[in-house]
This record gives C-alpha cells, structure tokens and sequence, in this order.
C-alpha cells in the first residue's frame, strides 16, 4: 500500500467518525427534545412542590444533552476538515513512493524555474525604468503571471517598505524560490538514486 493510499484512508476513516459522531450528536438532541416535551413551556420549578427534584433532574439532562450534541457536532466538523484537508493534500503532494514521482518533481523544478525567471525579467524591467517610487510599480507587469501580479501588488499595498528600490519584487521572492527548487532537485536525485 502506498503512502498516498493509506493517507486517503485515513482521510475516509475521519469522515466515518465524523458520521458516527454526527449520530451521537442527533441522539443526544432527540434526548434533550423529549426530555424537555415532558415539561409545560414556561413552567418554572415549584420550590417545595414533590416534583421539584424531578423538574431539576430533567433541566440538568436536557442540559447535558445538549452539551453532549454540540460537542459531538464540534468533533464531526474538526474530524471533517481533517479529512478534507488530507484529501486536499494528497492531490497536491509528490510522494515518493508514487510511481510517477520523478516526473511530476521534474516539472515542479521546471515551473518554479519559470517562475523565478519570470521575477528576475520583471526585476530588469524595474532597473530600466529607474524609478525611485516603491509604492507604485514601473516594470512590465504582463512578465508575470496573474499569481505573481496579485502578490506582487498586495505586498506593494499592504507592506510597500519590502518592495525594492525600483518597484522590484522583494528579495525573499527569488531567495525562497531558489530554496525551494535546490530542495526539490535534492529530493529529485534521492529519488533517482533510489529507484
């Protein structure tokens, strides 16, 4: 069994809890709602009266019911978007034990080269323009792709003190690109050693 498929088993796992959690929590509900059918909307509690244990009794249950319900909700909805989240991550993930797994980090390496590239030919642009202005961009935003453009503008919007001198990409772009492709190349000849 592969790594891939005992992560999407685990996923299915979770949803089943999530379910049989899901249940309790509707249980426990039905409970709380009979419990409380049994006494008159609005009754208050007859201090003194024989039935004023029993009341008591039936407000403490309908409350613990209640407790129990949405706490078990609670858990379906975590255990949900835990599966969700592997599931969201195994259709992202190269795994090594996938029997495609040097293809697709080749073309992972390929397109954050491209990347990195297209940030280094947006930087020049910036340079020949020569402006001073880093609140404003000055380079050839059509290099870029729309990703790239988005963060590129958010950061000049929100935190312009990282653009560089000429409306340049700050330089944690290319440094962490460049990071993440040597790590990927390191990963790529494991694998091909390996294999």
């Amino acid at each position: 069994m592969t790594y891939r498929e005992r992560r999407l088993r685990k996923a299915e796992r979770l949803r089943g809890w999530a379910d049989a959690r899901e249940t309790d929590a509707d249980r426990a509900f039905s409970t709380a709602r009979e419990i409380g059918d049994g006494i008159p909307l609005g009754q208050p509690i007859l201090v003194g009266h024989h039935s004023e244990s029993r009341h008591r009794r039936a407000i403490d249950r309908i409350d613990a019911n209640m407790r129990r319900g949405i706490e078990s909700e609670r858990k379906a909805e975590r255990m949900r978007d835990r599966a969700a989240n592997i599931e969201q991550a195994a259709a992202h993930a190269i795994y090594s034990d996938d029997e495609d797994a040097c293809e697709r980090l080749q073309e992972k390496i390929a397109g954050l080269e491209a990347a990195r590239k297209r940030i280094t030919d947006y930087n020049a642009s910036c340079r020949r323009a020569g402006r001073v202005d880093p609140a404003t961009t000055h380079g050839d935003l059509s290099i870029l792709d729309d990703k790239q453009r988005d963060d590129l503008l958010s950061t000049m919007k929100a935190c312009p003190y990282f653009v560089r001198q000429f409306g340049q990409f700050p330089s944690y772009a290319t440094a962490n690109l460049g990071g993440t492709i040597n790590t990927a190349k390191k990963r790529l000849a494991q694998l091909e050693r390996t294999r």
